[in-house]
């Protein structure tokens, strides 16, 4: 079952994310701005992900996770092949729209069937597996979508109706059309009976006394979202416009470090934040969370370089430390969560990590960069730090507080 969440979150995550790779095509085959990509981007996936993701959290808390994947997959499956139909900004946006309702459905009912599964002492290491297909999504959509690139360019769709369509087009077709096929496999996985104690780390309380009280840790994995979706959207474009570098380059070499970087750090920091429980309680995953957080600093400062080298070596180590902050934050929120309603926490929190970080990182640099001059090194670097300085700020004060009521 976690192996097939961990492909599905691959597939996701690819079919979210190859559009950072193929900004200047379509910008050039629709005629679009800078702006119109950011809300591509963004909110043109947000906004329906946000809508629709805590309803579907309350129905993964209700109804057949393993049936809700399936349709899921094939909605956003559908959406991804209408990206690449799509003959002008407004189509495109609204295929986007598509895709964000499909992948809404999948964070919220993999953590509710990685629960039921796990005892909370090894649940996090599990939920850093689920995870480690999400980091492996992100750089994979650069990674897989560099391979797609090379194989419509050697003729995959020759000799059929579609072939002479752009390219772009072409490496959204041959995402889209594998994954209709791959959400049949969930039917065949048994659904496991709901736990219903409540959970180990804490008493059972009201879903919005719970959220209130781990104000701190949302944000923390909403900041990580945000600064994520800031990075990995224009990374690739900064390799490119910059530095000179061919796309199919940058899908190997960026897309390659990428899944390694987060990838490990996805792994090992669901590892910590199990050892760090062990080793200091409820404070452990929070403290882990906020060490990681500081610790993206340097790296954030290598984003603005000023060569192609130092790009493609802090991006992976960003988000491998990034990875760290949202295994360990997302993990205290589950740990925390009352029992019944492990769908819906996770879908508030996710809905909060898109409507912040899909909905808002992309532009972030986009306004970041029309204040400060140098490009978009500078402005990346400056989005990371000034995010990340005040979701730790917000995190230690969420730590001294917990102190102090022991």
């Amino acid at each position: 079952m976690v192996a097939l969440l961990f492909v599905a979150a691959i597939i996701a995550y690819t079919d979210r994310q190859v559009l950072s790779l193929l900004v200047d095509p379509v910008r050039a085959d629709l005629g679009l701005s800078d702006g119109d990509l950011a809300l591509l981007m963004g909110p043109a996936f947000a906004l329906v992900y946000g809508v629709a993701g805590v309803p579907l959290g309350f129905a993964v808390d209700r109804l057949s996770r393993t049936r809700l994947l399936c349709a899921g997959i094939a909605v956003w499956a559908a959406g991804t092949i209408a990206c690449g139909l799509a003959p002008d900004f407004a189509s495109l946006f609204a295929a986007r729209l598509v895709v964000g309702l499909g992948e809404a459905v999948l964070s919220p009912a993999a953590i509710s069937l990685i629960a039921d599964h796990f005892p909370a002492q090894r649940r996090s290491t599990a939920v850093g597996v689920y995870f480690t297909g999400i980091a492996i999504g992100i750089g994979g959509g650069i990674l897989i979508g560099g391979l797609a690139i090379e194989l419509v360019r050697g003729g995959l769709f020759a000799g059929t109706p579609v072939a002479a369509m752009a390219e772009w087009r072409l490496v959204m077709l041959a995402l889209g059309l594998p994954s209709l096929a791959f959400g049949l496999l969930f039917l065949a996985v048994p659904e496991p009976p709901r736990q219903g104690e409540v959970a180990a780390d804490g008493p059972q309380v009201s879903l919005p006394r719970f959220v209130i009280g781990m104000a701190a840790l949302f944000l923390a994995a909403a900041t990580a979202s945000l600064v994520d979706n800031a990075v990995g959207a224009w990374a690739p474009s900064l390799l490119i416009r910059q530095f000179g570098m061919d796309e199919v380059a940058v899908g190997r070499q960026l897309g390659l470090g990428l899944m390694l970087g987060y990838g490990g750090g996805m792994l090992a920091g669901g590892w910590l934040a199990d050892c760090c429980a062990r080793r200091f309680g409820a404070a452990g995953k929070p403290a882990l969370c906020l060490v990681a957080m500081l610790a993206t600093m340097p790296a954030a400062l290598a984003l603005d370089g000023g060569s192609a080298a130092a790009v493609l070596w802090a991006v992976p180590v960003y988000f491998a430390l990034s990875a760290v902050v949202t295994a360990a934050g997302l993990s205290a929120i589950v740990d925390a969560a009352p029992a019944a309603s492990r769908g819906a926490v996770t879908a508030i929190s996710f809905f909060l990590n898109v409507a912040i970080g899909a909905g808002v990182g992309p532009g972030l640099v986009v306004w970041v960069d029309a204040a400060l001059p140098g490009g978009l090194g500078p402005a990346l670097s400056a989005s990371v730090i000034g995010c990340y300085a005040l979701a730790a700020l917000a995190l230690a004060a969420h730590l001294v507080q917990e102190r102090r009521h022991g």
